[in-house]
């Protein structure tokens, strides 16, 4: 048994010619996507491409990474584009239309890429969350938002994509990069709908309502591939109308979203029969929590989270220590216009996603996480060839 890092050498070797994409090709470049392109690959505007091998020689000179290290997941993405650009199968795929947006005044974070097998087959990548807190504040908007902005933007995206490129696509993402996959494939024309072999969500979160019970999530159900780890939290976020596939990670609770510490044999994950008793509980926690609250309530808990988070200075995961932790319990203390109840609340999240060290959150999730979701007081399978035979047919 393995992971990515093991199947880049055991089958890096072998191009898409001669070996069918597959499922974990799918997690491969939903995992690149992550990767600071900018400057590197060409924009979507631009008609120009660059071979995945060529883009990381130009990485590796220009790029600071030191800001990474710190970030459990983040740290490991360099490392992992240099070794996915030695191999045939990946070194020799051309990326393109490389598009990456920031907006903290609105909190907004998109991005996305095209990597192309052949010059008919696409795999459209849509970024999760980074470390820039504007994509952790977008992220909590699902729950109490219809839309979200990077939603919209996978939309736009899409859209432009599909009428640029000629041939078939699959799309594909890890965390919020799966949810964006599937809400982007939906607006699309049913002509393009017909050019879509699988749409992939790598232990993404879900919708809300109103989508999921739409037609146009309907129109692409039979394309949509939901993968999560037997641990998930994330990716049980919600609801996404399809049936979700486990598979087995060597993660503990939430660190399983690293998409690093799947387990893979050959060409597919390791699945499991089911999740885990950990993982039932605290969303079975999380989902009573959400159906308790109001759209409004919702909106006013994630709206003074993160007054917390920006009174103590930081912007982005990596400039989070335990000094702006003591600075943000200090904030919460400091709010005369809520309850205890929902002071304590706001100091476990800050807790998870402040505190320098894996045993406090540990701690936290094993000890605090189902208390504080449940308070309610607050102000498998891979792509074969006859699978893409069969969606040309289609």
């Amino acid at each position: 048994m393995g992971n990515i890092k093991d199947y880049l050498l055991w089958r890096g070797d072998l191009n898409f010619s001669n070996d069918d994409f597959n499922e974990v090709d799918n997690l491969i470049l939903s995992i690149l996507v992550y990767v600071d392109f900018e400057g590197i690959v060409p924009s979507i505007s631009s008609g120009e491409k660059i071979l995945l091998k060529d883009a990381y020689k130009i990485y590796s000179k220009t790029k600071d990474t030191s800001h990474l290290k710190e970030l459990q997941f983040f740290k490991d993405i360099p490392e992992f584009f240099m070794i996915a650009a030695k191999t045939n199968r990946f070194g020799n795929l051309y990326i393109s239309s490389y598009e990456d947006q920031i907006d903290d005044e609105i909190s907004k974070q998109f991005a996305a890429v095209v990597f192309s097998m052949e010059e008919d087959y696409h795999f459209i990548s849509f970024r999760g969350t980074d470390d820039n807190l504007a994509g952790w504040k977008e992220d909590l908007q699902m729950s109490f938002k219809d839309e979200i902005h990077s939603q919209r933007e996978a939309v736009m995206y899409t859209q432009k994509i599909f009428k640029k490129y000629e041939g078939e696509f699959i799309l594909g993402g890890h965390s919020k990069g799966g949810n964006l996959a599937i809400y982007a494939s939906a607006f699309l024309e049913k002509d393009q709908v017909d050019r879509i072999i699988e749409i992939y969500s790598n232990d993404g979160p879900g919708f809300q309502k109103n989508f999921i019970t739409s037609e146009k999530l309907s129109n692409i159900k039979d394309r949509i591939i939901s993968i999560v780890p037997e641990s998930s939290i994330v990716g049980l976020l919600l609801e996404q109308g399809v049936e979700r596939n486990i598979v087995s990670s060597k993660g503990i609770t939430i660190f399983q979203h690293n998409p690093f510490l799947w387990e893979v044999i050959g060409k597919s994950f390791i699945y499991k029969e089911g999740l885990t008793k950990e993982s039932l509980g605290i969303n079975s926690a999380i989902n009573s929590w959400l159906t308790q609250l109001s759209l409004n309530e919702r909106e006013n808990f994630v709206n003074s989270l993160f007054e917390v988070i920006q009174g103590t200075g930081a912007d982005t995961l990596g400039e989070i220590n335990s000094e702006k932790l003591s600075v943000a319990h200090d904030l919460i203390r400091a709010y005369r216009n809520i309850d205890k109840n929902t002071q304590e609340n706001l100091k476990k999240v800050m807790d998870l996603l402040f505190h320098e060290g894996h045993k406090t959150i540990r701690k936290v999730i094993s000890e605090d996480i189902a208390d504080f979701f449940t308070n309610k007081r607050i102000s498998r399978r891979s792509i074969t060839k006859g699978k893409r035979e069969k969606a040309k047919t289609k």
